[in-house]
């Protein structure tokens, strides 16, 4: 049985508690002001982490404008999809249909010969998805989205997947840290056109302290955490297994929202919950028995 990736583990619970900040941000913020905010906190915070422990964040001149294009595609298109969309939409529909970049990502991994197909690994990803897809109806009846907005998240996923290969052969290169912190600069443009009218008339003094935590969450635990585990994770187990990981990010969100609006998880959930388990557990088995997870410990050795 394959050993489960504690930064993908991690990553995935910042990011299922992530659905629940965000829709309580949106009390006090717009989807735009709170993607600048956000943009702009975690870049000032990973410029901080950088300086204060001494980290080289040096990206070869060759490898700098494939940098600078996947930060603006993961944390720039990425995140304007994703946070418009959620606001169009419930976030039971968000989840299932973010959680479809996994299987986006093993697709586009196999048409690029990142990886191998394994008829196994396929049919373990099905089977997390269709787990997903019943957690999601166990709880439909709380709300519905709509076709905008699922259209929009089910596009961030795609931007997502794709953003995940591209950042593959730089984390076989260097540190998550370096490469996430040289990346966000990619994003600034897109943020500020999206962003920057709805952020200068947001009221910082107004806000309470739900709304400052929930801020903080976003920033630090679903961004610069989430982000680091991520990428981490992809440098270790490589792009498909380590999105495969997002599919328990539905079934985190749907604890989240019974923890925080006291939801009653149905029957149906549960055992929604077991086969995603079961599907992540198939596919990554298949996954290490005919492809070795890609650990870069050659090129890890020497930094």
């Amino acid at each position: 049985m394959p050993r489960l990736n504690g930064p993908l583990v991690v990553t995935s619970l910042c990011w299922g508690f992530n659905f629940v900040s965000i829709k309580l941000l949106y009390q006090q913020m717009t989807p735009p002001a709170v993607a600048l905010v956000r943009f702009l906190l975690m870049w000032g915070a990973l410029v901080l982490i950088c300086r204060l422990w001494r980290v080289d964040t040096r990206i070869e001149k060759a490898d700098l404008w494939r940098t600078l294009f996947a930060g603006a595609v993961s944390m720039g298109f990425y995140m304007i999809l994703f946070l418009y969309g959620m606001s169009l939409t419930s976030p039971a529909e968000g989840a299932i249909l973010l959680a479809t970049a996994p299987i986006l990502t093993y697709l586009f991994s196999v048409i690029i010969r990142v990886e191998r197909f394994e008829w196994w690994a396929l049919v373990g990803t099905g089977i997390a998805f269709g787990g997903v897809t019943m957690v999601i109806l166990g709880g439909h009846a709380a709300g519905s989205g709509s076709l905008t907005g699922n259209l929009f998240v089910f596009a961030s996923a795609i931007l997502w997947a794709v953003s995940v290969l591209m950042m593959r052969p730089l984390l076989v290169k260097y540190q998550p840290l370096p490469v996430l912190t040289r990346s966000m600069p990619g994003a600034l443009i897109p943020l500020l056109i999206f962003g920057f009218r709805d952020s200068i008339a947001i009221r910082p003094l107004e806000w309470n302290w739900v709304t400052w935590a929930n801020l903080t969450q976003v920033v630090l635990g679903s961004g610069l955490i989430g982000f680091l585990g991520i990428y981490r994770g992809v440098r270790e187990v490589g792009p498909a297994i380590a999105t495969r990981y997002q599919l328990m990010v539905p079934v985190i969100a749907a604890f989240f929202g019974w923890v925080v609006y006291h939801q009653e998880l149905v029957t149906l959930q549960w055992l929604g919950l077991a086969v995603v388990l079961g599907g992540i557990a198939l596919a990554a088995w298949a996954r290490s028995r005919t492809n070795q997870p890609e650990v870069v410990s050659n090129v890890a050795s020497k930094q």
